[in-house]
């Protein structure tokens, strides 16, 4: 025999546990959802336009099982952060820690310490196949 017991109890719980699941992500898309990391310069660099050179940048936490997209539209006048990582390469299976990034300038200019240079999405994922 099965009982199943139905109370306002269980629908405040589901309903304050979705709450908190929502204040945990900064977006959703449908049934997806994710966070968003700034990329921050941490030294001043000069760049002429076309340069791609590497930029150390404040650390930035990759949560395990996470995979990371540079946002696409323009965060600085003079370029593009167009990848981040670390010394050491980890698997998407292990938190990560960015602390320089590539970056690509468009034009001629300095990205300065502290200046906002791109933006990280994040997705939880699972994997499915090692």
């Amino acid at each position: 025999m099965i009982v199943r017991i139905k109370s306002r109890l269980g629908k405040e719980i589901k309903r304050a546990l979705a709450e908190y699941e929502d204040s945990m992500v900064d977006f959703k898309i449908g049934t997806i959802s994710g966070n968003l990391r700034v990329v921050i310069a941490d030294e001043k660099v000069k760049f002429k336009a076309g340069d791609i050179k590497p930029i150390k940048i404040k650390k930035v936490e990759l949560p395990a099982n996470h995979i990371c997209n540079m946002c696409a539209y323009a965060t600085n006048r003079v370029g593009h952060t167009i990848a981040v990582g670390e010394e050491t390469p980890l698997p998407i299976s292990m938190t990560r820690h960015a602390d320089h990034a590539a970056f690509a300038a468009a034009q001629d200019g300095t990205v300065k310490k502290n200046e906002l240079i791109g933006v990280v999405i994040l997705l939880p994922m699972q994997l499915t196949h090692l």
